[in-house]
């Protein structure tokens, strides 16, 4: 994933994942995606709603698109990376027990229509594909491009799904073996599908040890995303302000037989900035709002323990990474 994303800086990467209940495994998604994904579907997520959105938010991502099943499964997060305009849209309501999640997002004068979406292996497919059917019907007559993304349980040879293709005029780009439930006969079912297959590069699975049996679907959206220019701050410093040496110092310097409100400006501004001085500093622009100083050194510090782990998995090692990561995610909350 690291090597992907410096071959394609400026290009917009999409992931896609079962992750077979997201509770526990949240921190070690937000290690793995880190600066590495813009768009993130993630099926199977078995949350309901007991569970806050805030409890799954990812730096660098906006607060993610939901919808909730329950613990014995299903379950949509969706995820869009800040520098995105993204917007949810509801010009079309499924029916109850279709899981399916329908985003705008933005790119430069492109728009495209983004649908995450879960299909139940105990659904029958002709009922499921009907239903995306008539959505794709209203949406296709505003936005020229789609993409749905998430796990079909349904290859793109077998009937249903070969006559929704050829229905929407799309194609599915995922090649590999996505899901290894049966290892002697692994099958393709977590997919990207859509009516602008030249607009993709590099489709390809990988594994990600988060999930049971799926592996972690990438594609690149061969589209240049500009990001956001970081945000220039400037603040005034009051780490050795003294209350008392202000008032003496501005009493002295205000000791004159007359004063104008210019003359008056100028000298109270001279012995404030000698006591709380104006600084400036630079901030990500996708910067999450809970983040201090604290927890990005001890997310440091968890990354390069983690590195250490991985190249000697040793005893000592994991405990050291183990305590660092149980650090972090208290920081966090």
């Amino acid at each position: 994933m690291k090597n992907l994303r410096l071959k394609n800086v400026n290009k917009l990467i999409v992931g896609n994942l079962n992750v077979n209940s997201i509770a526990n495994k949240i921190n070690d998604l937000r290690i793995l995606v880190h600066s590495k994904i813009d768009i993130l579907v993630i099926t199977e997520t078995k949350l309901d709603s007991s569970f806050s959105s805030s409890e799954f938010l990812i730096d660098g991502f906006h607060k993610p698109y939901r919808m909730d099943r329950n613990k014995h499964g299903g379950g949509i997060l969706l995820y869009v990376n800040t520098d995105i305009l993204s917007k949810q849209i509801n010009k079309h309501t499924f029916s109850m027990d279709i899981e399916g999640i329908f985003v705008e997002i933005n790119l430069r004068k492109c728009k495209w229509l983004i649908l995450g979406t879960y299909h139940p292996p105990s659904q029958p497919d002709t009922h499921y594909f009907e239903n995306i059917s008539c959505a794709l019907d209203i949406y296709t007559q505003h936005y020229d491009k789609f993409l749905l993304i998430g796990d079909f349980n349904a290859k793109d040879s077998e009937p249903c799904m070969s006559d929704f293709l050829y229905r929407h005029n799309c194609k599915n780009l995922v090649k590999d073996n996505t899901c290894f439930k049966n290892l002697e006969n692994p099958s393709c079912i977590d997919l990207y599908l859509t009516n602008s297959p030249n607009s993709f590069q590099n489709t390809f699975a990988i594994s990600t040890g988060l999930s049971d049996f799926h592996k972690m679907v990438l594609t690149v959206l061969k589209v240049k995303v500009e990001k956001t220019k970081n945000q220039k701050l400037v603040y005034r410093d009051f780490k050795h302000y003294d209350e008392n040496c202000f008032r003496n110092d501005l009493a002295l310097k205000l000791k004159k037989p007359s004063l104008t409100c210019k003359s008056f400006e100028k000298d109270f501004l001279e012995v404030f900035e000698k006591h709380a001085p104006k600084k400036t500093k630079y901030v990500r622009a996708n910067q999450v709002p809970y983040m201090t100083k604290t927890l990005r050194k001890a997310i440091m510090k968890r990354s390069r323990l983690q590195s250490i782990f991985f190249t000697n998995k040793s005893y000592q090692n994991m405990l050291n990474y183990k305590k660092q990561r149980n650090f972090c995610s208290r920081l966090n909350k």
